[in-house]
């Protein structure tokens, strides 16, 4: 498997080749995993400026995809409307300025 910093970081590959975020969808559901991927993205896009700029940003995207990968039926409304304002805000950063 070939690694890179946003799609397969090398920190979270273990001695099996389940990635930890697919460990932590048996472990917590859906749901669970939902909620982690909007956890993330949203400490990407508060951090970027003063951090890693666009890498932060294109993890922020990693998860907003991960969180939408399973689709949105049975979500609840109020976490999906934080999922569209998530995407929302990042579609709004001008990355050419990162």
């Amino acid at each position: 498997m070939e690694y890179d910093n946003v799609n397969h970081p090398a920190h979270y590959a273990g001695a099996t080749s389940m990635e930890c975020i697919d460990a932590m969808e048996l472990a917590f559901g859906k749901e669970g995993v939902f909620l982690i991927c909007l956890g993330n993205a949203f400490k990407y896009l508060w951090r970027y400026r003063n951090k890693n700029g666009r890498e932060d940003l294109d993890k922020a995207e990693w998860y907003l995809n991960r969180a939408h990968r399973n689709g949105l039926n049975g979500i609840p409304s109020a976490y999906v409307e934080k999922y569209y304002k998530l995407r929302g805000m990042l579609d709004e950063i001008d990355t050419e300025q990162c």
